[in-house]
C-alpha cells in the first residue's frame, strides 16, 4: 500500500450558517419555554428541531481542500466528494472573478465557493471538464498542484 504525502489541507468552518441556524434554534428554544404565538411549540416539536438542527450544523458546517501525491480533493460534508487525478489535469490556472461569474450554469464547468474572494483556481482536465473553485491561497494551491504534475522520468530507489 502506497502512503500519499498530505501537501496541502485546508477545512473551512461555515459560520455565517452555523449563526443564522443557531439564532433560528434559539428563537424555538424562546417560543417554546414563553409558549408564544397561536399554535406554541410542544416538547416533541422542541425535541425534533434540535434533532435535525444538529444534523444542519453537523452537514453544512465543513468544506475541505487536500491536495496529495495523486488526487486533488475538494469536499463537504454535505456530497460526495470530488476526487481529481492529478495525472488526468492538462493545467491550473488562476482567475479573477466576481460573485456573478460564479454562478454554476450546467455544463462542463464546475464552480464551487470555497472562500468569498476574487480569485479562482482553474483546473482543466484532459475529458474537457473544467473545475473553477474560488478559494484563498490560489497562488500556493496552483503552486503545488504544478509539482505534482511533474512526474520524474525514473524512478528513485
Amino acid at each position: 500500500m502506497e502512503n500519499n504525502y498530505i501537501a496541502y489541507k485546508r477545512v473551512k468552518i461555515n459560520w455565517l450558517f452555523i449563526i443564522i441556524f443557531v439564532g433560528i434554534h434559539l428563537r424555538i428554544i424562546y417560543l417554546y419555554v414563553h409558549q408564544l404565538g397561536n399554535n406554541p411549540v410542544s416538547e416533541t416539536g422542541l425535541i425534533i428541531f434540535t434533532i435535525m438542527w444538529i444534523f444542519i450544523y453537523i452537514l453544512i458546517g465543513r468544506y475541505k481542500l487536500i491536495i496529495d501525491d495523486d488526487f486533488v480533493i475538494f469536499r463537504s460534508d454535505l456530497w460526495v466528494p470530488i476526487n481529481i487525478p492529478i495525472v488526468k489535469i492538462i493545467s491550473v490556472s488562476i482567475k479573477q472573478v466576481n460573485v456573478a461569474q460564479m454562478i454554476n450554469i450546467p455544463g462542463k464547468d464546475e464552480k464551487h465557493y470555497f472562500d468569498f474572494v476574487k480569485q479562482a483556481i482553474i483546473i482543466k482536465l484532459e475529458s474537457g471538464k473544467t473545475y473553477q473553485i474560488a478559494i484563498k491561497d490560489a497562488k500556493r494551491i496552483k503552486e503545488e498542484i504544478e509539482k505534482r504534475m511533474i512526474k520524474p522520468l525514473f524512478n528513485e530507489k
